[in-house]
């Protein structure tokens, strides 16, 4: 390659050079410079989106919060809180998945589950928690069958 270029004419070496510096500048722009640049302006898109976004939550924020907390029921003052879980697992249908039940005190209540559905268990108590502000202090999740979505479940309901 070396004997080729020497063998050529000063002018075609010229041409060479810049031809060798034209290519390499266009590939460059090509393979470095474009794609970078097509990426930063995805990546501002994407920023401004997003930055978007946590502007109207933040708006919002108000209003979730008084809608939120006007919703709560009051827990009734007539039955204990052991009963009332009760009740509300017969009404779901999660009293037959019940293990053991254990007061740690007036208000918080142990739950074993066996073999629970966990969308049931999860939509249970999303529904106390709006309803009631019945509130998980600790969950143990064991997947025993995973297409069905069976769990074992040990959890501590706290009432406020």
């Amino acid at each position: 390659m070396r004997q080729w270029y020497k063998s050529l004419t000063q002018n075609e070496q010229q041409l060479i050079k810049i031809g060798s510096v034209l290519v390499s500048i266009v590939l460059f722009w090509v393979l470095i410079y474009q794609p970078l640049n097509k990426h930063l302006n995805q990546q501002i898109v994407i920023k401004n989106n997003l930055q978007q976004q946590l502007t109207q939550m933040q708006s919002m924020k108000p209003n979730v919060l008084t809608s939120v907390n006007t919703q709560k029921a009051p827990f009734p003052s007539n039955t204990t809180f052991s009963s009332w879980v009760d009740r509300q697992l017969s009404q779901v249908g999660l009293q037959e998945m019940v293990n053991r039940t254990e007061p740690v005190d007036n208000n918080t209540l142990t739950v074993w589950l066996s073999n629970a559905a966990f969308d049931l268990v999860v939509d249970w108590l999303q529904s106390i928690q709006q309803q009631y502000d019945i509130v998980v202090d600790q969950i143990d999740v064991n997947v025993t069958d995973r297409n069905l979505g069976l769990t074992n479940v040990r959890m501590r309901l706290v009432k406020p």
